[in-house]
């Protein structure tokens, strides 16, 4: 049996020509058909099986890129509330003492309201938070935040 090359319309067009199985043949089955028709049906599962094995692994990356450029078009829009997105995690943190916060320098007037050393950050984009603990720090940057609320997808 070779490896050729077929074209995904051949697969569609047979797909939209034959009206659909109730289940795919096993491979005793395919005794009554020719050996080319056999190959191509091998080579479809094959096809079927490398895209979907192909989607699995692209799958984690595309959600995240499109959560990524939708996130972008709603921040253009409206900048993020870091000092709600600071004061929520400050609210979390159950006896661990924060002893700074850094942000953008453009964010750093919505962070006032805090009672902590704010601390200028070139280094953090816009919508970017990190509390700085006496034992760590807290990252709130936009890709860790959005890396938690897409780990809830990942299997």
């Amino acid at each position: 049996m070779s490896e050729a090359f077929v074209p995904l319309a051949v697969f569609l067009r047979a797909a939209v020509a034959e009206p659909a199985r109730e289940a795919p043949p096993e491979r005793g089955e395919l005794s009554s058909l020719a050996p080319e028709q056999e190959e191509a049906l091998c080579a479809a599962r094959r096809f079927r099986a490398g895209l979907a094995d192909a989607l699995d692994v692209a799958l984690p990356h595309l959600l995240r890129a499109i959560a990524r450029d939708v996130l972008g078009r709603e921040l253009r829009l409206r900048a993020a509330d870091v000092g709600a997105v600071a004061c929520g995690a400050l609210q979390r943190l159950e006896g661990k003492e924060p002893i700074a916060v850094r942000a953008h320098p453009e964010d750093l007037d919505e962070l006032a309201a805090l009672e902590l050393k704010r601390i200028p950050d070139i280094s953090l984009n816009r919508g970017d938070v990190v509390i700085e603990l006496r034992s760590g720090t807290i990252d709130l940057r936009l890709d860790a935040r959005l890396d938690a609320a897409l780990a809830v997808w990942r299997v």
